[in-house]
């Protein structure tokens, strides 16, 4: 089997559909000798952030030496993103070969997996044939019934909690917490980021039934002292941490994520993982995270930004204020998925600029432009309206002088196609 078969197969696979329950994984990992019992872990669930701390715990942990297999999703650069050993994607002959192995479950099943689903495995069982010391495993919704929820951590992580994905997890932060909170497991640390008071008391509760220890970063501290369009520079107060460290992830909320990763890199010493402070520093030094408030071209300046819900939109807004203060210089190009909160992401985004065109993904879930721009035109006028992220791209990048900003955002695959459109593609092999 070569990729484009292996890839033939899983495109016959529900990929839209979320069907909640651990037995489809199960019996795919089954299937395989279950991979996910040969590495220890750390589980990172979250609404925002947990991207960004897979990818920094990874990176930190790489440099102290250690081989580490990470799962994140979506891909940003290529399908096989998601899948990485030492930060090197999984190769098409591997990704063939595992489908291949996996084709008799798959053709079999009476309750079809998902493509997600089919996608865990494929990265547990990669991890296991490469060995890995530590795998960083990213949620993929929710947690509790995740597809990702049946490996065995020696660290949890919750981000933190807010509203998304609110026809599958719950329409109430409670709800969502506790789905989130499902990813905690008996004797295994639950490290939890800032929680408003509805999901604390949840998290709190759901970990003491479940028998695991929440534990705040209390004893790290962060604050941030400069940032330009290349790196944010942070001092640090910690036991054995870096005085200072560089973070090429530009984002002022990155500051709660990046005390989270030190308070990890604390805790995973203590259970047989011990990392430096030059190995902390080389680490966050040289992480990289597409799409999340990413720099791609400069004079003029374009960023992308997967701002993807409410949350998300908010702390854009508060980087854009901040890195462009001018508002007059200001230009947006938004695209958003039909099943987010279009009216609230665009009341955080729209007001600040004084461009704004509105788009819409190749994704089946895209919000088509026009209804789109219907929302958009209650906050301000003179909306302009594109059918593809790359005619609405050519269309806001035309009127750019060299010290305006476009920022790319309200969805992670808008975010994947300006990208193909504006950086090379890189096959990390």
């Amino acid at each position: 089997m070569d990729y484009q078969e292996a890839r033939g197969i899983l495109g016959r696979l529900p990929s839209l559909e979320v069907k909640p329950g651990l037995e489809r994984t199960l019996r795919l990992l089954d299937a395989l000798g279950h991979p996910e019992r040969s590495f220890p872990s750390v589980h990172v669930a979250g609404t925002n952030g947990k991207g960004s701390v897979t990818a920094m715990l990874a990176s930190v942990l790489e440099e102290a030496g250690y081989r580490v297999g990470r799962y994140t999703s979506p891909e940003v650069e290529d399908f096989r993103d998601r899948i990485a050993v030492d930060g090197r994607w999984i190769t098409e002959a591997e990704f063939a070969g595992c489908v291949e192995r996996l084709r008799p479950a798959l053709e079999q099943a009476s309750d079809p997996p998902t493509l997600f689903e089919t996608l865990t495995a494929i990265a547990f069982d990669h991890f296991a044939s490469n060995e890995v010391e530590i795998a960083v495993v990213e949620v993929g919704l929710g947690g509790r019934y995740d597809a990702t929820n049946v490996v065995h951590p020696i660290l949890s992580i919750l981000t933190n909690v807010g509203l998304d994905h609110l026809a599958i997890l719950g329409r109430t932060i409670e709800r969502i917490a506790w789905e989130k909170a499902g990813i905690a497991k008996a004797g295994v640390p639950l490290l939890a980021g800032p929680l408003v008071a509805e999901a604390e008391r949840v998290v709190r509760a759901e970990c003491a039934a479940a028998g695991t220890p929440l534990v705040q970063p209390e004893d790290v501290r962060v604050e941030r002292v400069s940032f330009d369009w290349e790196r944010a520079t942070y001092r640090v107060w910690g036991e054995d941490l870096p005085a200072e460290v560089g973070l090429p992830l530009l984002g002022e909320r990155q500051r709660e994520n990046l005390a989270l990763v030190l308070s990890a890199i604390g805790l995973l010493r203590a259970r047989g993982f011990p990392t430096g402070r030059d190995a902390i520093a080389g680490g966050l030094e040289r992480v990289s995270w597409p799409g999340r408030f990413e720099v791609v071209r400069r004079s003029p300046t374009i960023v992308l930004d997967g701002a993807h819900n409410r949350p998300a939109a908010e702390a854009l807004a508060e980087d854009v204020e901040r890195y462009v203060p001018d508002q007059k210089r200001r230009h947006l190009l938004l695209g958003i998925l039909a099943d987010k909160e279009v009216e609230a992401i665009a009341r955080a985004l729209v007001p600040l600029f004084s461009a704004v065109t509105v788009t819409q993904s190749r994704s089946p879930r895209a919000l088509p432009a026009d209804r789109l721009a219907s929302v958009v035109s209650s906050f301000r006028d003179g909306v302009a309206s594109s059918q593809s992220v790359e005619e609405g791209l050519a269309s806001s990048s035309a009127c750019l002088r060299p010290a305006d900003v476009l920022f790319v955002t309200g969805s992670l695959t808008v975010v994947q196609e300006a990208r193909a459109s504006l950086t090379e593609a890189r096959c990390r092999l």
